[in-house]
């Protein structure tokens, strides 16, 4: 599992863990590369914008290096990115699957049952278990990332940097949506429409402060 985001890490990765139980995690293009000229795992899902290359990019570089006695491994790509360039870009590396964010456990899995052991039924018993566990890690990751980029975002809209604080919002979504915060999501979602397009301060102002009061409200949940 590939993505820089840790929330996503950790949810793709318990996920997946009724598969297996040798999953490896890292959020860098060349840590991948690195892991996989001594370990072949059948099945990999990479996020599309990592740090340091794209996934598309990582994808083309895995298969170039990997050992021709071995099969090439499924390679599933997740994207917050549903536009018709990107589709037809994910097309033409003729990956196995495409998933968007905000991604459910549940699409995770079919893809996995799919892919690897196709016409089994998985049991969920061990996500039973381990769900409690699970997702106080998630609110614990979740209460990190709002209070280191919650000041980010702010100076972005502030400065009227729009990207910036766009892929904030896009991360933040993703977030609020695995963490089952749906309030957040929902405020999330609406803010980043009010700066996606020709921004103007009056929509930017009336999605931004019920936006922020949602999440001091999320906070206190998370922390609670």
């Amino acid at each position: 599992m590939i993505d820089d985001h840790a929330i996503s890490r950790l949810y793709i990765a318990e996920a997946l863990g009724l598969f297996s139980s040798n999953i490896k995690q890292v959020e860098l293009g060349s840590q991948a590369l690195s892991i996989t000229r001594g370990w072949f795992p059948r099945l990999i899902y990479t996020d599309i914008h990592l740090p340091d290359m794209c996934g598309l990019e990582l994808v083309q570089k895995i298969r170039y290096a990997w050992p021709r006695e071995l099969g090439l491994p499924q390679i599933v790509i997740i994207t917050g990115d549903d536009s018709p360039a990107m589709k037809q870009k994910v097309a033409q590396a003729s990956v196995a699957a495409m998933l968007l964010k905000p991604v459910q456990m549940e699409d995770i899995r079919a893809s996995a049952e799919q892919l690897i052991c196709p016409g089994s039924t998985v049991k969920e018993k061990s996500a039973q278990n381990r769900g409690g566990i699970i997702d106080q890690q998630l609110c614990d990751l979740f209460t990190r990332e709002l209070t280191t980029r919650l000041p980010i975002l702010d100076r972005h809209i502030s400065q009227l940097n729009w990207t910036s604080a766009g892929d904030i919002l896009h991360q933040l979504i993703a977030s609020a949506a695995m963490c089952r915060k749906k309030e957040l999501e929902r405020s999330s979602r609406l803010l980043y429409r009010a700066i996606s397009s020709n921004p103007q301060p009056r929509p930017i102002a009336q999605a931004y402060h019920p936006f922020l009061q949602v999440v001091a409200r999320t906070k206190m949940q998370l922390e609670s």
